[in-house]
Parts: structure tokens; C-alpha cells; sequence
């Protein structure tokens, strides 16, 4: 927003000698209007702070309000659960979006079973080299996934040309009902839901680079 001046909670409450806590209050209860980062921090303007207080000259020129602070420690605590329940939240935004791509591929994979009874599944035959798909249309689980996998693969020793990245839902359905994001290795699948641990699947992707070699070797 062009013009208008932010602050953060802690410049706040340093200008009107408040604590960072009473300035939460005032947010929770609604009194005082807070913009969140992507990061998810608080951030007031400076005209909201002065119409609250009714004292404009308050912000420029610090004088003191007969609020009195918080100690050092409440402010802390008040501060580590805000960001804990940020935490949280992002967590459960996540969760939601990795269930309804998992509700969206099971539909799919009804309706292709409606339309097309005896439609084949894909090839079971074994790829030339370390075959990797990651299934998913494009949650924040998914997203991550193909990121780790991609990461990782490349640490052991395998090409770009071993990912892939499958999109399309019309597409996941031909894997059948698989919860999202999932993973398929040599097009077996390996993980489905919530995404491996990056120990476990460093471990698997190693195995398979490893089982290449060998196959290579004869």
C-alpha cells in the first residue's frame, strides 16, 4: 500500500511504551486492525494506532500513556504461542489441501472406473534405469515432495531425466485411489500421503542408485 506507513508490533509498543502483549489484546479483541506478513507477523499502521489511542501526537512525538506494560517475560510468552499457533495453523492449511487433492484423485479414479471398466493400468514393466514419478496436482505437501525428491536425487547421483512429475488428475487416476502426494519408484509406490522424511527417502533413493549400478555392472 502505497503511502501508508507499517510498523511492527515490537517498534509499537517501544514508540507508545506499551507492551507487545497489551497490543495483542487490542488486536484480538478487534480494537486495532493487524496486517500479517506471508511469514505470518503482525504488522499495524500507523494512523490505526493513533485513531485508537486518540492521540496523534502520541506517535511522533513518544509521549507516555498511563498503560502500563507487561514484564520482559509475559511479552515473551505471549510471543512464542502467537508464533506456535502461526505454526499450527500453516500446518492444518496444509493438511486441508493435501486432503482434497486426495479427495479430487479418488473421484477420478471413480469416474475413469465408470467410464472405462477394463481400462488398463500402466505398465508394470521395469524401467531402463531409476524410473521416479511424483503424483500429485499441486498442494503445498506436493509441492514439497517433488522438491525433496528432486534435491535428494540429485545428492545420490541421479539425472533429472529419472523425475517426473505427474499433474493432470485424469492422469494420477490411471494409478488408482492413492492418497496425495505419492511417490512412485520403478512404478512402485513407495510412499502416499504425507511425504517420507528426508532420511528415509535418501535411504530408498540410494538403494535404487545402488541397485542401478549393479544391474549396469551386468
Amino acid at each position: 500500500m502505497p503511502g501508508i506507513e507499517f510498523v511492527t508490533l515490537k517498534e509499537a509498543a517501544k514508540e507508545l511504551r506499551l507492551s507487545v502483549s497489551t497490543l495483542k489484546r487490542y488486536i484480538y479483541a478487534g480494537q486495532l486492525r493487524s496486517y500479517r506478513t506471508p511469514g505470518g507477523r503482525h504488522r499495524l499502521r500507523r494512523s490505526d494506532l493513533a485513531a485508537l489511542l486518540g492521540a496523534g501526537s502520541a506517535l511522533s512525538e513518544g509521549q507516555p500513556t498511563d498503560l502500563a506494560p507487561l514484564d520482559d517475560f509475559a511479552e515473551t510468552v505471549a510471543d512464542r504461542i502467537d508464533r506456535a499457533l502461526q505454526r499450527r495453523l500453516i500446518r492444518l492449511e496444509s493438511d486441508v489441501e493435501r486432503l482434497e487433492c486426495s479427495l479430487e484423485a479418488i473421484a477420478a479414479v471413480i469416474r475413469r472406473a465408470v467410464a472405462l471398466p477394463h481400462a488398463p493400468s500402466p505398465s508394470q514393466e521395469r524401467p531402463t534405469g531409476v524410473d521416479i514419478k511424483v503424483l500429485g496436482p499441486g498442494c503445498r505437501a506436493c509441492d514439497h515432495l517433488a522438491a525433496l525428491v528432486t534435491e535428494i536425487a540429485h545428492a545420490v547421483g541421479l539425472s533429472d531425466q529419472s523425475i517426473s512429475r505427474v499433474r493432470e488428475i485424469d492422469e494420477i487416476a490411471e494409478y488408482g485411489p492413492t492418497p496425495m502426494p505419492a511417490l512412485l519408484v520403478n512404478n512402485q509406490l513407495v510412499a502416499a500421503g504425507r511425504p517420507p522424511t528426508r532420511s528415509r527417502l535418501t535411504e530408498l533413493l540410494r538403494r535404487h542408485r545402488a541397485n542401478e549400478h549393479h544391474t549396469e555392472a551386468h
